[in-house]
């Protein structure tokens, strides 16, 4: 939930200082990742941003705001991650273990844009 919250203001963020940057976020999700060397260390947090295949590349070019946005929460590094390959990954299992993230990845590696919006 704090996670969730936290992601929220990022957005705010973003959509404040980069509006064209937040229009791409539209059509991707976003989950704060975290990690740990061992049970010693600090935990560490990376932004992961999953996206659907065709928008990569307008994503990327944006990186280095991106990160900049994101070291100023704390966070290590921000993560681009294409839905699509994870949904079609016959040996993932992500799926079993985490339905909600599946569904949410589906519903974004489907999203089709038309001349229409």
């Amino acid at each position: 939930m704090i996670s969730e919250k936290l992601v929220q203001e990022y957005r705010t963020i973003v959509n404040d200082n980069y509006p064209y940057i937040n229009s791409l976020l539209n059509d991707c999700y976003l989950k704060i990742i975290d990690g740990c060397l061992n049970r010693m260390s600090p935990p560490y947090y990376y932004l992961g941003i999953y996206y659907a295949g065709r928008n990569n590349k307008e994503i990327t070019l944006y990186q280095h705001e991106l990160k900049k946005i994101a070291n100023n929460f704390g966070m290590i590094d921000i993560v681009f991650i294409n839905a699509k390959r994870i949904i079609r990954d016959p040996l993932s299992s992500l799926k079993q273990q985490n339905p909600r993230l599946w569904l949410e990845l589906y519903w974004i590696s489907s999203k089709v844009k038309t001349s229409l919006d």
